[in-house]
């Protein structure tokens, strides 16, 4: 028989750590760092550093990740989705462990996806503070949530803003990603606008917020999508300029040569 692996009693901050994990489904030290508002990485060093002792997380890592500059990417381990379970209420959704199984050995390109989408998250909470309610994948995958849309998302999310509450879908594409399948999404929202399903909500259809990877993507998007029904709201930016100081950076499908700030979108 097994011996079972004794394991300390976990602090607030370090629960917080296994839960962004969840969510995001890979983190690094400097994205929860930031997430915390901490500009000392050894704060987050020393909860990662117990944490992985205890097996509740896993990390990436490899002699190649420090000759691209690519920072260590950890992940919750099943010990550790369990370990949230247990603090779940029964009122709470149950954790999804059979999603992370694999989190162990999925592609380079998915682990840097997560993390991208973890990253602009942080930008956002920068930017807009208690204002921003940001839900990745892993908060929507319930079956309460079977009004959005199919494929989910890479987020969504609402910011209060001008007296009233703004509402999002944000997805992230690549340059190496077939172009096809970016546009087979797009139009998926609009089978989606078709099918009436978020009226349930009683709130306006979120906007579709698209990160590109670079401005050339964006403008090959940006004439797919103004093909699509004017119920469809989409606005572009690239990484570049989402991570940039600059705020004006979304430029509508339907009006591609004019910049526009997320309140300014309708």
């Amino acid at each position: 028989m097994l011996e079972q692996k004794h394991r300390k009693k976990l602090n607030a901050e370090q629960l917080e750590v296994l839960e962004l994990l969840y969510k995001f489904r890979f983190g690094s030290n400097d994205l929860i760092a930031q997430y915390f508002g901490k500009k000392d990485r050894s704060f987050v060093f020393k909860r990662l550093s117990i944490l992985l002792e205890q097996e509740l997380i896993g990390k990436r890592f490899d002699s190649s990740y420090r000759i691209q500059g690519k920072p260590a990417a950890y992940y919750l381990t099943p010990v550790g989705a369990r370990v949230l379970q247990e603090r779940r209420k029964p009122d709470e959704d149950a954790i999804n462990i059979k999603a992370i199984y694999k989190d162990k050995t999925v592609k380079d390109d998915f682990v840097q996806h997560c993390l991208d989408i973890f990253a602009i998250c942080n930008r956002l909470k920068a930017q807009y503070g208690d204002r921003l309610k940001f839900f990745a994948k892993a908060n929507l995958n319930y079956e309460r949530f079977d009004y959005f849309p199919q494929p989910l998302p890479d987020a969504y999310i609402r910011i209060r803003l001008g007296g009233e509450d703004k509402q999002f879908f944000l997805d992230v594409y690549y340059d190496g990603q077939p172009f096809f399948a970016a546009v087979r999404k797009i139009k998926k929202y609009a089978d989606y606008a078709e099918s009436s399903e978020w009226e349930e909500t009683g709130t306006d259809l979120p906007k579709i917020l698209t990160v590109c990877e670079s401005p050339s993507l964006q403008k090959r998007l940006q004439k797919r999508m103004v093909s699509f029904d004017d119920e469809l709201v989409f606005a572009l930016t690239t990484k570049a300029k989402l991570f940039s100081e600059e705020t004006v950076i979304w430029h509508l499908a339907a009006d591609p040569d004019e910049a526009a700030t997320l309140q300014a979108i309708q």
